[in-house]
This record gives structure tokens, sequence and C-alpha cells, in this order.
């Protein structure tokens, strides 16, 4: 009976400890720097890039200007738009992710810079595509993204991605950074557009 007692003071005090789904601002930018690592027998390659990243729809601009990303969620359409004047357009295989998804699962609180610093909750989900778990962690006061990273297999090879958030503002500098040219970005209505595999991040679900 103490044993059972104990078992559910314990299970009540974790309970306790989680906090509520909470749901990201719907208006912020900052820089996103990320990391990917894909795999297959001996061979692997390692991605590091830092982007100025919007969200409000959803942009990326690589910070050498040598590309940007435009995902459209009403269109369910990415656009990626090349320096070169280049332009292609492909469907997004999920939604977007606006809040903490209702079948994460609470990982655990964080403290960064010690006694007095800054809350974390971790929350881990399933990406459906690419199929890999997913751990996303934000603030706990105002739900913002400090990182997220995806672990699993694509396409039967080994990935890993991790996303790191900085100087967030809640604003859009230039919503330019949405503006998608046509020509020479093809019609939304083309019935040739195909399946993004693995451009986009994970964050958002995708």
């Amino acid at each position: 009976m103490r044993i059972f007692v104990a078992l559910a003071a314990i299970l009540m005090v974790t309970c306790a400890d989680i906090p509520p789904r909470c749901c990201f601002p719907k208006v912020w930018e900052g820089m996103m720097a990320t990391v990917q690592i894909d795999s297959s027998g001996m061979k692997s390659s390692l991605m590091s890039a830092s982007y100025d990243f919007s969200v409000d729809r959803f942009a990326l601009q690589d910070v050498d200007m040598k590309y940007r990303i435009v995902l459209d969620f009403t269109k369910i359409i990415q656009y990626v738009i090349t320096s070169e004047g280049l332009c292609t357009a492909s469907k997004v295989p999920n939604k977007e992710l606006n809040c903490i998804p209702a079948n994460a699962t609470f990982v655990g609180s964080v403290v960064y810079g010690g006694p007095g610093g800054m809350v974390l909750d971790k929350w881990s989900y399933k990406v459906h595509y690419p199929p890999v778990t997913a751990v996303i962690t934000v603030t706990r006061d105002t739900c913002v993204y400090v990182s997220e990273v995806g672990s699993g297999t694509f396409s039967g090879t080994p990935f890993y991605r991790s996303d790191e958030f900085s100087n967030i503002t809640y604003a859009i500098k230039d919503p330019s950074v949405f503006n998608v040219p046509s020509p020479p970005c093809p019609s939304d209505q083309d019935n040739n557009l195909v399946m993004a595999k693995g451009q986009t991040s994970l964050l958002m679900g995708l």
C-alpha cells in the first residue's frame, strides 16, 4: 500500500510539473543556424548554414543571398528562388505547425544561464514527412522557438538535423521576403508540381 501511495504521489508531482502546450507567436523573425547530416554506408555529408528567418507566412533567406525559400501554406506550395533568377515550385506534405502538437510528449525543462536564467521546455513529437522524431525547445514564458532537433531515417538513409534560433523580434522588417516573382516561378496551377523531399526545415512540421 505504501509503495502504491508513493508511486501515486510521484505521478501527481510529475503531471503537475508538465507545462501546458503553448502556441508560437504568429509574427516573428530572427537568425536560424542549421546543421544536417545524411549518411549512407561509409559516405556522409555535413551541411551548415545560417538564415534570416521570418514567420507570418514562412520565408528563409540564405545570408549569402544565394537563394531564398518561400512557403505559401494557403496553396501548400514551396518556392525556391535563386540569385541566378531561377525558381522551382513543389508541393509540401505537411501543414504549418502553429502550436506544440497535441501528440507531443513533454521531455523536461532546462534553465539557460543558471539560477534566474531562461526556463526552456522540451517536447518530442513525430514528423510524418520525412518520418523522424523531433524535439522542440521553446521558452516557458513566451513560447518562442529556441531549437529543434530531428533524427530518424529518410528514404532508407539515417538522418539528423539541428536548427537553432537567435535574435528574435516580433515584427517583419522587410515584408518583401514573401514576394514570389512570376515569372520565373511556375504557376501554382501547374499540375506537374512535384512533392518536396527533404528541402524544408523541420520547423513548422515539415
